[in-house]
C-alpha cells in the first residue's frame, strides 16, 4: 500500500455535497492539478470541464443518465484526468432525484449498487494514465483495486449527531 494520507474534519452537512467548505477544499486541492475533469452528478456545482446532472433545472451543462454522458465523452475521445463521483448516496436520496424530475421510480431504479457499478464500468474508459477519481459517499469503496486504482487519500467529515459521515475518496488508476 502507499502512503495513504487520511484526515478527519467537521462541518455542518448540507445535501450540496461541495458547499460543505472542508469538501469544497478537498475537491478544490485536486481540481487545481487537472487540465479535463467530469462531473457526471453536478447538480449547481460546476466545477468540472464537463459537467452534467440528471435534472434539467440545475446548471450542469448536459442532462442526461451518468452512464450515457460517460459514453458520449468517450465517443468524442475525451480522456479526463480527474472524474468526480458524487452520485446519491441511498435508495431514498435516488428515489427523491428522479421523482423530482418526473421519472418513474420502482425498486430497480433505486438499488444504488446497481448504479455505481453501471457508472463506474463507464468511468473507466474516460480516464488517463494516472486519472483521479474523488469519490463520496457513506462508504471508502471507490473505484477499487480490481478496477486498477488505488487509493492516496481518505477525508471522514464527520456531521455531528445521527448525520452520517461524508466519507472523501481520492484514488489514483494504476498505470
Amino acid at each position: 500500500m502507499n502512503n495513504l494520507k487520511f484526515s478527519r474534519t467537521w462541518a455542518i452537512p448540507n445535501s450540496d455535497t461541495f458547499n460543505i467548505k472542508p469538501i469544497n477544499d478537498f475537491v478544490l486541492s485536486y481540481l487545481s492539478l487537472s487540465k479535463i475533469s467530469v462531473d457526471m452528478f453536478a447538480r449547481n456545482n460546476c466545477l468540472s470541464i464537463y459537467n452534467n446532472d440528471l435534472d434539467f433545472t440545475t446548471k450542469a451543462e448536459y442532462h442526461m443518465d451518468a452512464e450515457v454522458f460517460l459514453k458520449m465523452l468517450y465517443q468524442k475521445e475525451i480522456k479526463a484526468d480527474l472524474i468526480i463521483f458524487d452520485p446519491p448516496y441511498s435508495p431514498r436520496q435516488i428515489s427523491e432525484c428522479y421523482k423530482k424530475i418526473g421519472l418513474n421510480v420502482g425498486m430497480k431504479e433505486t438499488q444504488n449498487a446497481a448504479l455505481y457499478k453501471r457508472v463506474k464500468d463507464a468511468i473507466i474508459p474516460i480516464c488517463s494514465d494516472n486519472a483521479i477519481v474523488l469519490s463520496f459517499g457513506w462508504n471508502s469503496c471507490g473505484m477499487g483495486k480490481n478496477n486498477g486504482f488505488e487509493q492516496i487519500e481518505i477525508m471522514l467529515c464527520a456531521h455531528g449527531g445521527a448525520h452520517n459521515d461524508t466519507i472523501c475518496v481520492a484514488e489514483q488508476k494504476i498505470s
